[in-house]
């Protein structure tokens, strides 16, 4: 089961305009892992709990990577949607 859906965002260095890619899905032990690797990288990391318009509640995992990071890209951002429910299961 793949319950997390993973956006990506990149500005490259000397553009205007963001890109992004098609979301993909992935495991939640995976995107713990990517969320780590994120704060151990300095990065700003942020989790909210939020629900959506049903009522389902899920985290939203905010991961900045800023200047520095890439040669070619003044910013990368990672957003990880996770339901609450797949993190809480056994």
């Amino acid at each position: 089961m793949r319950p997390v859906t993973f956006h990506s965002l990149v500005r490259y260095t000397d553009s205007n305009s963001t890109a992004h890619w098609r979301p993909e899905r992935m495991t939640v032990d995976t995107a713990r892992r990517h969320i780590r690797r994120g704060r151990h990288c300095a990065a700003t990391v942020h989790v909210y709990e939020t629900t959506d318009r049903g009522g389902s509640s899920f985290h939203v995992a905010y991961v900045h990577f800023g200047p520095g990071r890439w040669d070619n890209a003044d910013f990368v951002t990672d957003i990880y949607e996770i339901p609450t429910e797949a993190l809480t299961e056994l």
